[in-house]
């Protein structure tokens, strides 16, 4: 059903909430700036389908999630999710809110280059979850756009925050089985840390 304007989300999550994926998300963000409340992912996108409007206060970690999927996938110009996406990012306080929300941004084929652009500049922010969600936009939509200016862009948004650094060596590993020369022309561009990441995540996906 849909819900109203003035949603009360600690309600609407009451029936859904697991006291023991709570304990395990918690964890797994590590200390987290809100609270979890224990509602699991795939009943977030089920909800984020049935919202009608996305005006209401964000109090739980997963009120991040449900906004965000909310916009991800409407399908709507992206110039109409741009301004909620501005309102969204200084939310993001966790690499799930990066990881769950913006892999699901629906793109139209007039829209790829709106969202090159959007995404490029965000991969200069200073806060460190919006720049990993960039990182993590361009992995995912690594389909839609040239390989080695993608390679260039992730790999020049290296940063030493840790959660930038992961997603940079996690692309890169990626691109890595795609094209190997690519990603070893840039890896002399990231930091040791993250080189050394990078190299980590390809012996584990070898695995």
């Amino acid at each position: 059903m849909p819900y109203p304007l003035a949603m009360d989300t600690t309600q609407l999550y009451a029936p859904l909430r697991d006291d023991k994926y709570q304990l395990f998300q918690a964890r797994l963000v590590k200390d987290p700036a809100l609270p979890v409340c224990g509602v699991r992912v795939p009943d977030l996108r089920r909800l984020s389908k049935e919202l009608q409007d996305l005006d209401f206060p964000i109090v739980w970690h997963e009120d991040v999630l449900l906004k965000g999927l909310a916009v991800a996938e409407r399908k709507e110009s992206f110039e109409e999710k741009r301004e909620k996406l501005d309102a969204l990012l200084p939310f993001l306080s966790a690499w799930d809110h990066a990881d769950i929300v913006f892999p699901a941004i629906y793109i139209k084929e007039d829209d790829r280059a709106a969202a090159f652009d959007y995404f490029s500049k965000l991969l200069s922010d200073e806060r460190e979850f919006p720049r990993r969600a960039a990182v993590v936009f361009f992995l995912s939509k690594r389909k839609l756009y040239e390989r080695e200016t993608l390679l260039d862009l992730i790999a020049g948004s290296d940063s030493p925050d840790y959660y930038v650094s992961m997603a940079v060596a996690w692309a890169l590993s990626v691109f890595w089985f795609e094209d190997e020369k690519a990603v070893m022309e840039r890896l002399g561009k990231v930091s040791e840390k993250t080189r050394k990441r990078t190299m980590r995540k390809i012996r584990e996906s070898r695995k």
